[in-house]
């Protein structure tokens, strides 16, 4: 359903993800939607494809008042005229009908069929399109237009001013036009313009097209002329484009529905053969999530036996403007050759206008013990069915946090619940939501809190003076030390809370001076009480405990750069700035980082890069820390060209911060290599080099040497390809070496060789049997993947393993290097570090993309301002090996010179 003036917007979305649908109306037969109609204090009509539009009789799960004029199709309600557009989709038709309502007797009025005849057609189509899509906007110049879509063609049709009356209120003739075509050029399940207003002020209708072709959803932007684009018309068809998620891919396949709460779209998601869900697409931000798979209650479908407990062939939706409630239709018959009438649907998924919200919690205190009475104040704290003659009560829950309460009592009016409060493990606020029947949970907010007390402790009792590290992962997995007195039982034993959560891995010294946990999961940004329980008691809450969780983000370091799969590298020098970050950019060579007045972001310094840009492509950067007679040092750079003579020395200046005077390495031994990657081993003067071209790991011997004294040994070879049948390959981006142990990023896997083992120290040459590599196992579930780059934090004994594979984001992985042994060579799983970065807000001065200090170029489209951005083609890792922060390069265009790479540096969170 489409309104000619947006539905009140909220904070929320019109289901937060996972609400249950409930029943309105069963025996239909593929709804294609439908409008809420005011009259009789409110009702929704259903548009069906045998019954025509019917009113819905929720008690009764049935239907009433049925106009069969026109049947099946979407169904627009223009409430400032009081007329309702129904697309018909009969056999052989191009017609959308028009009714007038009375809202004083809640009835429709005699019909006018306006013909809109399509001009191409599809799949049998020639005599009559079929018309299903129907959305109405009010355009810049004040006209009302009508967009018309069909099952049978491609075209999208406009039907100007169609309640026969122009913008000053003459009567006119409706004018119909062809003004643009699905992507595909073949049909459309649905239409909606989606009207927004972008950062600068300026309106955008932009009609989203549920297609049938499989493109998923398509976008014509500015329909009718906003944003100072010309209007879609016959002499300047619009096609409409698909609109595409982070990856590039379609946001959705399956479009069969589509609705708008003015701030985002609904968009039923149905492939025949699956259950369907519904999903919501914030287009301003690039958001989307599920909201809604079930429905209550089941049902068993009599044409095949089947029982159901989701949705099924969604073939429609729409919404109620006031409450915000979506309604959706399906029919699970609806893919058969010849489908069964009466077995569809009509369920309503609750909006936030009927939303639980609380308001008050009293009494706000109470201790840990539990069982205390607790009257909770707000609103909608009990569902109602719509249309009902009388609101019949559903069941509510209530929980303390985490915790479920008990003996939970309404008032049918949902303006007030008791509960028992449950007991708790530890002290600490938490917050107290409810949840009604359709899986709706009240928001957290400040009036909901409860704050858990514990009793004093007694004598003896655990007292905690200290908690290291005080922040964590907010998917746990930090080990934590608490410091005290009196932390453990007399048998070593002890309990350890955050919050009302449970630690694992509690282990304590006898003395009871300090323990040492695991932190469970929590939430991103909340601060919680650690607390020890002993036999005796437990410890009082205090400052000195406290524990913040955190989500790990990439801020933006840097933006402009091509290709950047060498990452970025720390050189120290003895400037003001004490040292500069490096960045190994495809079109300018190694370039120097330096900060942009007045931002937080760094941009290349194109007038301290390599000189005459030797390095066309340049790798992985390494600097070598031992100084020169002179006082420069030597820094090595791969050189990735197809004709690359492997690596480059160059010297580097302290004092100006420069490097010049590019020299090849070991000449004539590494040339055509394509070499990427490079590890620097000072004790042994060797410099471990990674290629594209073949699958072995090579040694410089004497790098601090002449080169032309250099030799240059096969130290190991990469994992057979096709599970050991095929050749061995190339590494991808950036290598470490971390004690003895060269960590590499393979097609297959991230594995690592030791540079002690005989394998890699021959005492011939050629080497007759290069060393092995061995997979590093920080999956939970082992399994081939693409990885693009590692890094390691030598401070802490950790690889970051970035698994990329190509344009899908990188999920990057932390996994402790100790764990690795004789027993067990690949170590235990890891865990998902980070997976994106936050994108500068629109207006800020990070925004601007600064290709150099002195150059800027448009924003990139693919990045929405102020939301999340994914790191596609995350080949460059990198550890600041002072502040153990984590540096990841990526470019989504892969090395097209495009400018369009971005450097981000994430905070070590432990």
């Amino acid at each position: 359903m489409a309104a000619l003036a947006p539905a009140a917007l909220s904070t929320d979305s019109a289901a937060a993800a996972g609400i249950t649908g409930t029943q309105v109306a069963q025996g239909l037969s593929r709804p294609g939607g439908g409008a809420w109609l005011p009259g009789a204090g409110g009702h929704f009509w259903v548009s069906d494809n045998a019954l025509g539009l019917c009113e819905t009789v929720p008690a009764s799960a049935s239907t009433t008042k049925c106009n069969g004029t026109a049947k099946g199709g979407q169904v627009v309600y223009d409430a400032t005229k009081s007329l309702v557009y129904v697309a018909d989709t009969t056999t052989k038709t191009n017609q959308v009908m028009r009714f007038p309502y009375a809202t004083a007797n809640d009835s429709l009025g005699g019909a006018t069929t306006i013909q809109v005849p399509n001009v191409t057609a599809v799949g049998g189509g020639t005599g009559g399109g079929r018309a299903m899509g129907t959305t109405l906007v009010v355009a810049p110049d004040g006209s009302e237009r009508l967009y018309v879509a069909y099952l049978k063609s491609g075209d999208v049709m406009q039907v100007l001013n169609p309640s026969g009356k122009d913008r000053t209120g003459t009567t006119v003739t409706p004018t119909v036009t062809r003004i643009g075509s699905t992507s595909d050029a073949r049909g459309a399940q649905a239409l909606q313009v989606f009207t927004r207003t972008d950062g600068s002020g300026v309106r955008h209708d932009d009609l989203y097209i549920a297609e049938t072709g499989g493109f998923g959803l398509s976008v014509i932007r500015d329909v009718d002329g906003t944003a100072g684009r010309p209007a879609c018309t016959p002499a300047g068809l619009c096609t409409a484009t698909t609109v595409t998620n982070a990856g590039g891919g379609p946001l959705v396949a399956f479009a069969n529905g589509l609705t708008s709460d003015g701030r985002v779209l609904y968009i039923a998601d149905a492939p025949r053969s699956t259950p369907a869900q519904v999903l919501s697409y914030n287009p301003a931000t690039g958001a989307q999530s599920t909201v809604s798979t079930d429905i209550s209650p089941a049902y068993t479908s009599a044409f095949d036996g089947v029982t159901r407990t989701t949705y099924q062939n969604i073939t429609g939706l729409a919404l109620d403007p006031a409450s915000l409630d979506v309604y959706v239709g399906d029919d699970p018959s609806f893919p058969l050759a010849t489908p069964v009438n009466a077995q569809g649907h009509l369920w309503k998924i609750a909006g936030t206008a009927s939303q639980p919200v609380v308001t008050s919690v009293t009494p706000a205190t109470g201790t840990v013990a539990g069982g205390l009475a607790v009257t909770v104040a707000g609103r909608n704290l009990v569902n109602t069915v719509a249309g009902s003659a009388d609101p019949i009560a559903f069941g509510t829950a209530i929980r303390f946090g985490t915790l479920s309460g008990t003996g939970v009592s309404c008032l049918a009016d949902g303006s007030s619940c008791t509960v028992t409060s449950p007991a708790a493990t530890g002290a600490g606020i938490v917050d107290v939501r409810v949840t009604n029947a359709e899986s709706q949970t009240s928001p957290a907010v400040v009036a909901d809190q409860f704050t858990y007390a514990a009793s004093a402790p007694p004598a003896g009792a655990p007292v905690v003076t200290a908690v290291s590290p005080g922040r964590g992962m907010s998917i746990g997995g930090t080990s934590v030390t608490i410091t005290g007195t009196a932390l453990v039982n007399p048998d070593g034993t002890a309990g350890v809370s955050f919050g009302a959560a449970a630690a694992t891995g509690v282990s304590c010294v006898a003395a009871g001076t300090s323990c040492t946990a695991v932190s469970p999961p929590g939430t991103d940004g909340t601060t919680v009480d650690v607390q020890v329980t002993t036999t005796i008691g437990t410890s009082a809450v205090s400052t000195a405990d406290t524990f913040t969780y955190v989500t790990p983000i990439g801020q933006l370091f840097s933006s402009g750069i091509t290709a950047p799969k060498g990452g970025v590298t720390w050189i120290p020098d003895t400037t003001s700035s004490t040292g500069h970050f490096w960045v190994s950019d495809h079109g300018n060579g190694l370039c120097r980082l330096d900060p942009v007045p007045g931002t937080t972001v760094d941009a290349p310094n194109v007038a301290a890069c390599d000189p005459g840009f030797t390095l066309g492509s340049p790798g992985q950067a390494v600097y070598d820390p031992r100084p020169n007679a002179d006082g420069s040092h030597w820094v090595y750079v791969p050189d990735n060209a197809v004709r690359s003579p492997g690596v480059w020395r160059l010297t580097f200046h302290p004092a100006t911060a420069t490097i010049d005077t590019p020299v090849g390495m070991a000449p004539g031994l590494l040339d055509n290599l394509k070499t990427n990657a490079l590890a620097l081993d000072v004790g042994r003067d060797a410099l471990y080099v990674g290629d594209l071209v073949d699958g072995n790991i090579r040694r410089i011997n004497a790098a601090f040497g002449d080169p032309r004294s250099q030799t240059v040994d096969v130290v190991a070879v990469t994992q057979a390809q096709g599970g050991g049948a095929g050749a061995s390959r190339g590494i991808n981006g950036t290598m470490t070496m971390l004690g003895t142990r060269i960590f590499l990023p393979e097609n297959n896997a991230a594995t690592y060789f030791d540079t002690t083992a005989s394998c890699a120290n021959p005492v011939v040459s050629p080497n007759p049997a290069p060393c092995a590599t061995t997979t590093v196992t920080f999956l939970t579930t082992p399994a081939p993947v693409f990885v693009a780059g590692v890094a390691a934090d030598a401070q802490h004994q950790v690889i970051y393993i970035s698994a990329s594979p190509g344009a899908a984001n990188a999920t990057i992985f932390r996994f402790d290097a100790s764990t690795i042994t004789a027993a067990n060579p690949g170590g235990t799983p890891g865990v998902v570090y980070v997976t994106n970065g936050r994108v500068p807000a629109s207006g800020s001065p990070e925004a601007t993309v600064y290709c150099s200090l002195t150059c800027t170029r448009p924003a990139d489209p693919g990045l929405v301002p102020g939301g999340l951005a994914g790191f596609p083609f995350a080949q460059g890792l990198y550890v600041d090996p002072t502040t153990s922060a984590l540096y990841v390069t990526e470019d989504v265009s892969a090395g097209a010179r495009s400018g369009r790479g971005h450097a981000w540096v994430v905070p070590r969170i432990p």
